[in-house]
């Protein structure tokens, strides 16, 4: 039998047939947090700079991402719109800008781009997804063994990756990754961790590297937004966590489910009249206190059963009522009435639909592009106004996609595809949306240029 909850008097009696109401989340152990070493002391002790008060910034912001589906969901289709149509590039002449790739003259260089392109065929997506994750990509540039080409250009698991200090003239020279910076002991001895030269990218001139002998064949080429920070770019969508928007935004599920799980339990409010008890039972008055509270909650559960169980589901229930014998009006009877449930005027949706607005602003997407707001008023918007949106948003990348192309035109040049007749360029195939009169329907695409490969 399901005990029933009751206070003292047996005045209000409920029957729990699911969950509790509330829950509580388990308790978060904190780690302890460092003392934090003086200028000095930092200087002399540390190794690496710190990502983040005890460098775990890339699994907080990691972490924070993949706990809110929104938050995730701007931040993939940011490095998607970034990649858009694809990685391409152009050779052409330098001063009359003529295209080069159909020149016979041309045809091995056309080979060898063609094939560098495909080998780091990954590294546009990687990057992507690490720059608006945390505004920073570490390029891991691999040379060929007589220095004469750059081979290989892949984006290194951000999170992996941790620069060392500055030296005493400020300069960043080497970055370190290791898998698992939890386990690293502060020491360049540990088996685990790789030490990488950090290319310069202001001074360091492809020519002057290469003619270095016996010098590195692998080197980080930090890529980042620059934000004001010393070492590591912030991202910007940070702002949405520190500014406790996102934390507000995640609470809001919790809410609707304890309101679902609340609503759900307490369905009808069952009056019963107070002569009831008295004349069921013919010994009411000299029953104990203990016996009438059994009493009251046995007959509420008489009502309780017939409301409830399955296989009385459609039926009837019917009471009968006490009149007054002189005036015919009626006692008061038994009452039943059923609890309205506030989930359907939309509890909570306006919140919610803040919060995402929140992180869309965050991330600089048009709600049109997103979707479908939560919320009352929520819409699609218009077709107009999402191709408008998109346009825009495009014609704004232009400063990230020369960002995560740097070091791929740092190849160009130490691969000699740049030299003062001729220049290979690289870029991405950007979307641009057209209304349906611009062009015929033959002709309508979603991008300026597209290619076979």
């Amino acid at each position: 039998m399901v005990e029933p909850n009751i206070n003292q008097d047996a005045s209000i009696t409920y029957f729990e047939g699911g969950p509790v109401l509330f829950s509580s989340p388990g308790i978060n152990h904190t780690k302890p947090v460092k003392k934090k070493p003086s200028d000095g002391e930092e200087m002399e002790s540390q190794i690496i700079a710190e990502w983040g008060e005890n460098n775990d910034f890339p699994i907080q912001a990691r972490n924070a991402k993949e706990g809110n589906p929104d938050l995730v969901s701007a931040l993939d289709w940011r490095a998607r719109a970034l990649y858009a149509g694809g990685l391409n590039y152009i050779l052409r002449d330098r001063h009359t800008k003529k295209d080069l790739r159909d020149d016979p003259k041309f045809k091995e260089m056309v080979f060898e781009i063609d094939q560098f392109k495909f080998r780091n065929r990954h590294y546009l997506a990687q990057a992507s997804v690490d720059f608006y994750d945390l505004n920073n990509v570490f390029a891991q540039i691999i040379i060929s063994e007589d220095r004469e080409k750059i081979t290989r250009i892949a984006a290194a698991e951000a999170k992996n990756c941790r620069y060392k200090r500055r030296n005493s003239a400020g300069d960043l020279t080497h970055a370190f990754i290791h898998p698992d910076w939890e386990e690293w002991r502060n020491t360049e001895k540990d088996e685990k961790l790789t030490k990488l030269e950090v290319i310069d990218t202001l001074n360091s001139f492809p020519e002057e590297l290469k003619e270095q002998e016996g010098g590195a064949l692998r080197y980080i080429y930090p890529v980042n937004y620059p934000t004001g920070k010393n070492y590591y770019q912030h991202p910007f969508w940070w702002a949405v966590k520190q500014s406790k928007w996102l934390d507000f935004t995640n609470m809001i599920p919790e809410a609707k489910a304890a309101i679902v799980r609340n609503m759900a339990r307490i369905q009808y409010h069952i009056e019963m009249p107070d002569y009831w008890m008295s004349e069921r039972y013919k010994n009411w008055g000299t029953m104990k206190d203990e016996e009438k509270k059994k009493a009251i909650v046995a007959e509420f559960k008489i009502i309780n059963d017939v409301l409830h169980k399955p296989e009385n589901h459609g039926k009837s229930v019917y009471t009968m009522f006490k009149t007054f014998t002189q005036s015919g009006k009626e006692y008061g009877g038994w009452k039943i009435t059923a609890v309205d449930d506030k989930m359907k005027d939309g509890a909570l949706l306006a919140d919610s639909s803040e919060g995402v607005m929140k992180i869309l602003s965050a991330n600089s997407i048009d709600p049109s592009l997103h979707g479908m707001i939560p919320g009352k008023g929520g819409s699609n918007r218009s077709g107009s106004d999402k191709r408008e949106a998109l346009n825009i948003y495009m014609s704004l990348t232009q400063v990230h996609e020369d960002i995560v192309l740097d070091p791929w035109q740092y190849a160009s040049w130490w691969n000699k595809w740049n030299t003062e007749d001729h220049e290979c360029l690289w870029y991405t195939n950007k979307p641009h949306l057209q209304t349906l009169n611009q062009v015929s329907p033959s002709q309508r695409e979603t991008t300026l240029e597209q290619h076979a490969d």
